[in-house]
């Protein structure tokens, strides 16, 4: 999100008037859930995307007509192949989108962006209200009504859209080389929020990890003296070897943090478990160790492998938020049904 409200800023800061697109509900089949944004000026999409096709398209044609208007509201949209005013697409579903209008005529919208950016750099949690006909959109530190990560309100007769921002944890990043390098990008791009650590100072500097948000020169064998991980965290063990790998894990595995893995080939991740495993860790807590990291891929290039790391993360995001609601056990079970004829057919569930 700080990349979209600095694009608003700069937008407004340029005299060019914008409309903030956002799918605020969805049910059914729909190529993006609730909370895909999407800015658009007159000459069209400048940023984002709600999910392509037809529906983007109505949508960006609406946001161009609107633009420089005063005008906030919601419209649905009918994603059905149907005759009565479907969009002709095969999803299905049905979703609201507002359309905000960013006014350069509204000093008080250019405020909200600067305190915007300044919130979302304190990677606290947050709320991003917008209003669905009058009003200014608002930064809040707490909303009890509702339910989940994005609601949709009422007060003062006037409903609202709320979406919750850095409510996850932080992803700890330990060993700054050419994998960091190549993971962190990544990571930035898809909202999370990043440290490197490394204990070789010329392997913490900032300008290697583009969208990071901290680097540190550490002792990996300290690790407990400088940070202190939370349950929401997830920490990737990328040292340049074994005993770096072996410190850092050992650390990881005293914390609560909600994901933990370990970059390296099938024998020398189980060479740490076996150290560690005589060093008196118990199968059970290294078993919440992702080792080797990332979602198998058939990746070898540090590019591939941050592409399977991130994956992972993703994974784990939407499980944690209740996205994607089946664990890792369903996922590998199988189902059987049986046939009129007694036989019995084996289906992988297709997840």
């Amino acid at each position: 999100m700080k990349t979209l409200y600095q694009l608003l800023l700069d937008r407004w800061n340029q005299k060019t008037d914008t409309i903030l697109v956002t799918i605020v509900e969805g049910n059914g089949s729909i190529p993006r859930t609730t909370g895909a944004y999407m800015a658009v000026d007159k000459t069209g999409r400048i940023y984002g995307t709600i999910g392509g096709g037809n529906l983007e398209y109505q949508a960006v044609k609406k946001a161009m007509e609107l633009t420089g208007t005063d005008a906030h509201f919601v419209e649905d949209f009918d994603l059905g192949t149907g005759e009565n005013g479907g969009l002709g697409m095969v999803c299905g579903g049905n979703v609201k989108v507002l359309f905000y209008s960013v006014r350069v005529k509204d000093p008080a919208v250019g405020a909200f962006f600067k305190e915007a950016l300044v919130t979302a750099d304190e990677g606290k949690p947050y709320w991003l209200v917008l209003p669905f006909s009058e009003g200014l959109p608002q930064i809040r530190k707490e909303i009890t009504e509702g339910r989940g990560h994005c609601r949709i309100l009422e007060e003062n007769g006037q409903k609202l859209y709320a979406e919750e921002f850095c409510y996850d944890g932080k992803v700890y990043v330990f060993g700054g080389g050419h994998l960091a390098q190549e993971l962190v990008p990544v990571l930035s791009h898809l909202g999370f929020w990043c440290m490197v650590m490394d204990d070789r100072e010329e392997y913490t500097d900032p300008a290697l990890f583009p969208g990071v948000q901290e680097t540190k020169t550490v002792d990996f064998t300290a690790l407990s003296q400088i940070l202190e991980v939370k349950p929401e965290d997830y920490l990737v063990v990328v040292t340049r070897g074994h005993r770096c790998d072996a410190d850092v894990e050992r650390f990881a595995l005293r914390t609560p943090a909600s994901y933990i893995g370990v970059v390296g080939s099938k024998r020398k991740t189980q060479y740490v478990r076996e150290k560690l495993l005589n060093e008196g860790f118990t199968s059970e807590e290294l078993d919440r160790v992702y080792a080797p990291i990332g979602i198998e891929i058939g990746s070898e290039t540090p590019a591939e492998i941050a592409i399977s790391i991130a994956a992972q993360l993703i994974q784990i995001r939407a499980e944690k938020t209740g996205l994607k609601r089946k664990n890792n056990e369903e996922k590998k079970r199988k189902y059987v049904t049986g046939s009129s004829y007694g036989s019995v057919h084996v289906h992988r569930m297709r997840l």
